[in-house]
């Protein structure tokens, strides 16, 4: 068991719930776990380099968006967020100047990164989609590569935004197309808080927990699930001019991300396929979202994208539409 803080909305301030302990983070990649308080406080804000204005630092991001979901989500509770990093980018003061690294002391260097991703759950809004208990979850993305720091402060911030389900069996990030904004572009917290608000209301939960529950009703054997792998891998390397001829939808899923794929259909216990070697679709889309080495400023993109082809293969098995029919082919 582990102590986690939940916001309590009454006394505006977190208290401490025991919450049974994660199998994992909802990322990992090469990323690495920091404190919210930390990343405030500990690390530096990249600046515009013509008119040295601030950017919108990561913390403040993340606050950004917090209040934007307790203002949509009152009388919910809010688990701390869960904040991932990468990428770090290391600079030197004037003392520093010169030094051999091992001589540099904490006041001779700093540093920020490039990239961060978070998470916050709300465990107050639940759902059990076959067997398993998801909870509304909120992420954001933000990568400084996306944004042009040599100019000044009219340059506009990029910021990747999501509201879905969090898969608590294996922490799996539940997302779909209308639940993620991947393009925010923004000057001010004030605009940020806008775009967060209308993510929210725009996000379709009951179209989403309706969607995954039909997936557990398409069966998917040995042979269709190794055509679908072979596809999939396929895939990448067909020449843009033939994936044009034969009309085929966008699959971004990696060679590493299929692997795990292959990997987890014989040892995951939840959603394998075991010796019996049948799975339905429900268990694929959960066997590809848990692969969670993707980098940061791609994650979001490549869970929305699991969902959609899983969604595709399931609808061409069935015979309702053929967009995805040469996967399974």
């Amino acid at each position: 068991m582990e102590t986690t803080l939940i916001y309590n909305e009454q006394t505006d301030s977190y208290v401490e719930q025991n919450q049974t302990e994660q199998s994992s983070p909802f990322i990992l990649g090469n990323t690495q776990e920091i404190e919210l308080q930390s990343l405030q406080d500990d690390y530096l804000i990249p600046v515009f380099s013509r008119d040295n204005t601030e950017t919108i630092s990561h913390s403040e991001f993340i606050n950004t968006i917090m209040d934007a979901a307790q203002t949509h989500f009152q009388g919910e509770q809010f688990l701390t967020p869960q904040v991932r990093v990468s990428h770090e980018m290391k600079l030197r003061t004037r003392t520093g100047y010169g030094k051999l690294v091992e001589n540099l002391t904490d006041d001779d260097s700093n540093s920020y990164f490039q990239r961060m991703m978070f998470m916050i759950e709300i465990p107050t809004i639940s759902h059990n989609v076959n067997g398993c208990d998801l909870n509304l979850q909120i992420v954001g993305v933000r990568s400084y590569h996306e944004t042009n720091l040599l100019g000044n402060s009219s340059q506009k911030q990029v910021f990747q935004m999501g509201i879905g389900l969090l898969n608590r069996v294996c922490v799996n990030m539940c997302l779909s197309t209308n639940g993620v904004n991947s393009s925010i572009k923004v000057t001010n917290t004030a605009d940020l808080y806008r775009y967060a608000v209308e993510l929210f209301s725009q996000y379709n939960s009951k179209l989403h927990i309706e969607q995954m529950r039909r997936l557990n009703d398409t069966i998917i054997d040995v042979k269709t699930f190794a055509q679908f792998l072979g596809k999939c891998r396929l895939y990448s390397a067909l020449p843009q001019r033939i994936k044009t001829e034969l009309n085929l939808p966008e699959m971004i899923l990696t060679e590493a991300q299929i692997n795990n794929c292959v990997r987890d259909y014989y040892r995951d216990e939840n959603f394998g396929g075991g010796e019996q070697g049948i799975i339905t679709a429900w268990q694929l889309y959960n066997l590809i979202t848990n692969y969670k080495g993707n980098y940061i400023d791609t994650t979001l993109g490549r869970s929305v994208n699991a969902f959609d082809v899983v969604c595709g293969v399931t609808r061409a098995i069935n015979g309702v539409d053929d967009t995805y029919r040469w996967f399974i082919e």
